[in-house]
């Protein structure tokens, strides 16, 4: 079997692409866990990272309906809603682990 590979660590796929971990949609700040709702799908998802190239621009996000778990590109111009509180169970985890 071949070993599973992580994006962790590894350089941009391109050195032109220029990757932030915080953007602002729809007049809302957006840092990485914050959860999204995307136009024309199903479920929450968790903002992870926003990546800008010369010809285009995008979202990556994990999450969809519950209870599965994705990992996801969408244009920035399908994000439809900044949600201010979290429903999905590792972010509430975090939460919790956070407040104690």
């Amino acid at each position: 079997m071949s070993k599973k590979r992580s994006s962790k660590g590894q350089p941009n796929p391109n050195p032109s692409w220029v990757e932030t971990y915080e953007i602002q949609v729809n007049g809302r700040n957006i840092t990485q866990g914050t959860e999204v709702s995307i136009r024309g799908e199903r479920g929450r998802f968790r903002f992870m990272k926003h990546v800008k190239t010369d010809t285009a621009e995008w979202v990556d996000v994990v999450g969809g309906v519950k209870g599965v778990k994705m990992w996801r590109s969408f244009r920035v111009d399908r994000v439809k809603t900044v949600h201010r509180k979290n429903k999905i169970a590792e972010n509430l985890i975090k939460e919790r682990k956070e407040a104690t």
